[in-house]
């Protein structure tokens, strides 16, 4: 596995619930790319201070939604918000493995260990153990791992695996029944027992 391929979209940013929807209602009416940029430009619809903001985000959430399919972004537009972050959750982390990695072992150590909470240096050195393994990883600057790490506990933060991304003090979650469901539909089964087993 590449190191693109094994990060996918992390560095876009956390789980986005908001925008999130309103990507996946913009994908439900399969626009082609001028329709598509007339929405995040021109119509300005996730409400960014500059195009190219807008952009950047739009494609990040594009990536991660489009391959979950129309009865996903259906279904997101419709649950309470605590069962969308948790779809989105599982949309992360089949788009980019890092995060079912980090969350199977360091995360998974950390509950094991009855640690109260993670560290920022935990990121650090999951990256650095996985740098010999994925090509290309070791490419990538110190900014743009650190990033990609604040995004990592937002998104920890944001599915409730965590208080905040910036106490990072461990909570238990409740993975709810459709999760399952989804993983099953999507052929993401080793994604949803990481969930299951970590929360």
């Amino acid at each position: 596995m590449t190191a693109k391929e094994y990060l996918g979209d992390i560095i876009g940013g956390s789980l986005m619930l908001r925008e999130s929807r309103v990507i996946a209602e913009l994908l439900l009416t399969s626009p082609n790319e001028d329709k598509w940029l007339d929405a995040i430009v021109n119509d300005n619809i996730l409400q960014k201070a500059s195009v190219h903001s807008a952009k950047r985000m739009a494609s990040t959430l594009r990536k991660r939604l489009h391959s979950m399919g129309e009865a996903f972004w259906t279904e997101l537009l419709e649950v309470s918000d605590d069962t969308a972050r948790q779809m989105l959750l599982l949309a992360t982390m089949c788009q980019s493995p890092v995060l079912t990695d980090f969350m199977a072992t360091t995360l998974s150590d950390a509950r094991q260990m009855y640690r109260e909470s993670l560290r920022s240096d935990d990121w650090q050195e999951f990256i650095l153990s996985r740098q010999r393994a994925i090509v290309g990883l070791e490419q990538y600057s110190e900014s743009s791992i650190q990033k990609m790490g604040s995004n990592v506990f937002k998104i920890l933060a944001d599915s409730g695996y965590l208080e905040s991304g910036r106490s990072k003090k461990l909570k238990n979650v409740y993975v709810l029944p459709q999760i399952r469901e989804w993983a099953i539909r999507l052929d993401c089964q080793k994604t949803y027992d990481v969930m299951e087993s970590v929360r």
